[in-house]
């Protein structure tokens, strides 16, 4: 079967755009969304191939879930305690907090995110309301995207808080 007669059972809403940039925007974003390069599943929500994907997306936010909650159980430890050895470890300092602060923010945001999405995967093979997907227009297609990528870009953003607060510590 060629990509072309794959792509024709596709809805025209749920296809990569035209525009180069928009095309390369569009995949990285079902990378990120649904691990995989485009929304070529969702042609068929009933097969056991979708099934299998719902089961890999649980998987991963279930581990993603994890992992943030261990970027906001770190950034909770450093933003309540003080410095076992003030000289070596000055991380009670107002730019320290403000790292932390962002991450345990945006760690929190992960977990809750997250676990929201997980809720709606969970339940999108019990429920034929995952056929809707291909009659949304794009812009909901867009938005159901960035919604599922959420959750990993804010665990991304709060590690990278969290690393830099920790390379802060080491230069001070």
């Amino acid at each position: 079967m060629t990509s072309e007669s794959v792509n024709s059972q596709v809805p025209e809403n749920c296809r990569a755009p035209n525009n180069p940039i928009l095309r390369l925007a569009f995949k990285i974003l079902c990378i990120v969304a649904v691990c995989r390069e485009s929304l070529d599943h969702w042609k068929d929500t009933k097969n056991k191939e979708w099934k299998d994907h719902v089961s890999i997306m649980v998987n991963r936010f279930q581990n993603s879930n994890i992992t943030a909650g261990l970027v906001l159980a770190t950034a909770t430890l450093f933003l309540s305690s003080v410095p076992p050895i003030e000289h070596l470890m000055a991380y009670n300092s107002s730019i320290s907090y403000i790292f932390a602060m962002v991450s345990f923010g945006a760690a929190l945001l992960s977990v809750i995110s997250g676990s929201a999405v997980l809720v709606i995967y969970e339940t999108s093979t019990a429920h034929k309301d995952m056929e809707t997907l291909k009659c949304m227009p794009r812009h909901q297609v867009i938005a159901l995207l960035l919604w599922l990528a959420y959750p990993s870009f804010c665990l991304s953003v709060a590690t990278f808080f969290l690393f830099v607060y920790l390379y802060r510590l080491l230069l001070v």
